[in-house]
């Protein structure tokens, strides 16, 4: 598989399952409490699941083009914005529910880009920059400034930290903000096994959470699914790294 494939892929993983999952009944009743909370009707929530499987099939199968990148970079704006303005916590979730839309709007340019201009040296810092928005943003936010009891509970029920869950977390947070910044101005060597090790974290944490909340596979804001593009960056970037530092 290519990498302006892989990349084209797993944004439409993102969609596809958003649209798909619809048949779930948790995302259905947690999609029918934000919309009644936005006063909106609860057949919207279809209707845009199978807005969004059309658009899952088209980027999939379609090349990539400016309406087509547009559209996408519209959608994910205008939702995360009004998500945002309603309740603003949602932007430091633990599982990133908001905050992983950055590196997905990144992968989604950067797709564009690769049809565009080819693999230049602005697409590498676009998936650079992308990539370190998020674990930043997770690291910083709902680990060190704003912990949940939903995350210190998972940690906790996991078994695997033999101390206290909100100190694990403050140090897991320093850790994930500090790589962050590291993947900004690291290169070479140094840059690909640190990408490496971010790609390996979120598999890991990826599939930690699920085991404790199975659900979340079938959230509508996408918290586990959005991990695809993620990883599929950071693949891209350590396969690329020799070429672009």
């Amino acid at each position: 598989m290519t990498d302006s494939k892989l990349l084209r892929w797993s944004v439409a993983s993102v969609w596809l399952a958003t649209g798909l999952l619809w048949f779930h009944p948790h995302f259905r009743a947690v999609g029918g409490q934000v919309l009644a909370r936005l006063g909106l009707p609860e057949w919207l929530m279809g209707a845009a699941c199978a807005g969004e499987v059309a658009l899952g099939l088209a980027v999939a199968l379609l090349r990539p083009s400016a309406w087509l990148t547009g559209l996408q970079g519209l959608l994910v704006g205008f939702f995360t914005a009004v998500l945002a303005s309603r309740e603003p916590m949602l932007l430091v979730h633990p599982f990133g529910m908001l905050s992983k839309n950055v590196p997905l709007l990144a992968v989604i340019y950067a797709v564009w880009l690769v049809e565009k201009e080819g693999w230049t040296a602005r697409v590498g810092w676009l998936l650079r920059g992308g990539m370190a928005a998020v674990f930043l943003t997770e690291g910083l936010f709902p680990k060190i400034l704003f912990q949940e009891p939903m995350e210190i509970a998972v940690v906790e029920r996991s078994g695997l930290v033999p101390f206290d869950a909100s100190s694990f977390l403050y140090l897991m947070g320093a850790a994930q903000a500090a790589s962050g910044l590291l993947a900004l101005v690291l290169e070479r060597r140094w840059l690909r096994w640190l990408w490496l090790l971010q790609a390996g974290s979120v598999v890991l944490l990826t599939l930690l959470v699920a085991f404790q909340e199975p659900l979340l596979w079938a959230h509508p804001f996408g918290p586990l699914t959005k991990n695809v593009p993620i990883v599929a960056g950071l693949a891209v970037l350590v396969r690329r790294c020799p070429r672009w530092w």
